[in-house]
């Protein structure tokens, strides 16, 4: 009997160290720490990893991470221009491509900024491996930055004989454009094919006639300089964050189009985007989608992030980062005026849409979401201090993860035009009504201080590298004086009573949306240690 006793107790006693081995040591340790002892610990590491990074592929600092589940606060941080001699702003790598499909064509979109996240260690008894870290990206101020979009184009802006005189010449058929429309000099008043004899020929700018119309008010013109409306303002560059950058492509809209003698080039972009400002969204909440009647499409948002292996691929995966991004976004739009019928310039009248041909405006916003955008990438540890002066722990390389289909997206862009692009001159034409007076200095050129915008300033969006679109509010909410008095006062919503659907009663016409399939060719990051 005391023989089988010893036998039974001998079992139980390995039977519990066996429990104990397969536990680890990890349970006991955790359990005998208290939550003061675990802060403790994690202050401790933090100071550890930022005296010295490296120490971050140390087995004996990931487990002891993992023992109080540490959190490292990072900044992900693209690696665009400025970051060594080999890269610039024209090898900027970071890059997406939206399909817009076979009528629109393929967009390349240059991408810039940071955002804010998070490396979660846990305990490998948790069910991960080693190196295996939560990467939790968090909403807030940070934010990454875009390219301009260019969406819809006329090659009479930049074609061969299309000028921007010809639509302001009241007795020419010819169609207008703006190849002329270039430099920082007036420009002199000289349409081609300006039926009968040319009163004008030569003049140096649009001529004004009296508040009739029909006499010319002895030689008083309005100078033409293009300023900052010039085409050739409109680049194809890969830095993010300008207004007249608007990506790689040279000619990023389809070429085999009946009517058009060469591929439109980025000068031909008639509609585009302002840079986007690209948020991530907040865990929960809902958003509108584009591609639909207003109110119609929804999303609710999931968490932004997912895993990293800091020594290779995630287990059972092909690589090293998982992760699922969702995106929100303001879209303000820039048009350009191309062609427009011919008005003439009358003193005492309100300023002409017709004298702003070739000129640019912007809209009011559009809320835009883009959610569930799925990356995948690898991780490699790689402490160093950078240009900037940033402590780096990691880099960090991305692209789609497309299965098995690509990220699908919708755009919402504005057709509303609430101003002109060039800043107000002297007389708050955002707010007063200011009609053209009569020359002030006798007869000739009108002086550029009695013109109703300062065509060689940015200073109503801040900058063209720095936009700040505010002051539009949203899309075709109230417009300025100066575009109220040149005869647009918005857009109203399409109404039954005079033969419009439906469907079409739901909305104003001031939204255009484009469906697209998004791939994010390539992002290089620096993983950052703290907030940057």
């Amino acid at each position: 009997m005391r023989r089988k006793v010893s036998h039974l107790l001998a079992l139980a006693v390995i039977a519990a160290l066996t429990v104990g081995l397969m536990a680890g040591p990890a349970d006991a340790k955790t359990s005998r720490l208290s939550a003061k002892q675990k802060a403790h610990i994690r202050a401790k590491l933090r100071k550890q990893i930022k005296k010295n990074p490296k120490v971050i592929a140390r087995k004996s600092f990931l487990k002891r991470a993992s023992l109080v589940d540490f959190t490292l606060p990072v900044t992900i941080k693209l690696r665009s221009s400025g970051h060594g001699v080999a890269e610039g702003p024209g090898n900027n790598p970071n890059n997406a491509v939206i399909d817009l499909g076979a009528s629109l064509g393929k967009r390349e979109i240059d991408l810039g900024g940071s955002l804010a996240a998070e490396i979660q260690f846990h305990d490998s008894f948790d069910g991960g491996a080693l190196g295996n870290v939560d990467l939790i990206i968090n909403p807030g101020p940070k934010s990454l930055t875009t390219t301009s979009i260019p969406l819809l184009w006329n090659g009479n802006v930049s074609g061969a004989n299309k000028f921007w005189d010809l639509g302001l010449a009241t007795q020419n058929a010819a169609e207008g454009g703006c190849s002329n429309f270039t430099g920082n000099t007036d420009l002199n008043w000289d349409p081609p094919n300006y039926s009968g004899a040319d009163p004008f020929a030569n003049s140096p700018g649009v001529p004004v006639f009296d508040n009739t119309g029909t006499v010319p008010t002895l030689g008083n013109y309005i100078p033409i300089n293009p300023g900052i409306d010039d085409i050739n303002n409109v680049t194809a560059s890969k830095t993010p964050g300008n207004i007249n950058n608007l990506g790689g492509q040279v000619n990023p809209f389809p070429s085999a189009i009946s009517g058009f003698t060469q591929p439109p080039s980025v000068k031909d972009t008639v509609l585009r985007t302002a840079p986007l400002n690209l948020q991530v969204a907040t865990s929960g909440t809902t958003a509108p989608l584009a591609g639909g009647p207003d109110g119609t499409q929804t999303t609710t948002f999931g968490k932004s992030g997912g895993q990293a292996n800091l020594f290779g691929n995630i287990p059972g995966k092909s690589y090293g980062i998982d992760v699922t991004v969702s995106l929100v976004t303001q879209i303000n739009s820039i048009l350009r005026a191309v062609d427009p019928d011919a008005q003439r310039v009358r003193e005492g009248a309100a300023w002409p849409a017709a004298l702003f041909d070739c000129r640019q405006a912007i809209t009011g916003s559009v809320p835009n979401a883009i959610p569930d955008v799925h990356l995948k990438g690898s991780l490699k540890i790689s402490p160093a201090i950078t240009p900037s002066g940033d402590l780096r722990i990691a880099k960090a390389s991305l692209s789609s993860l497309a299965e098995p289909y690509p990220t699908h997206v919708a755009l919402a862009a504005c057709l509303s035009p609430y101003s002109v692009l060039a800043a107000q001159n002297s007389h708050n034409t955002d707010s007063s009504s200011y009609p053209v007076p009569a020359h002030s200095s006798g007869y000739g050129k009108y002086l550029t201080t009695e013109l109703p915008a300062d065509t060689s300033s940015y200073a109503r969006i801040g900058s063209p590298s720095n936009p700040d679109f505010t002051a539009a509010g949203g899309c075709d909410s109230t417009q300025t004086q100066l575009t109220k008095d040149a005869g647009f006062n918005g857009l109203a919503l399409a109404q039954a009573s005079n033969g419009y659907s439906a469907f079409s009663t739901s909305t104003d016409g001031s939204k255009v949306s484009v469906t697209g399939d998004l791939t994010v060719n390539d992002v290089e990051a620096d993983v950052i240690i703290g907030d940057r």
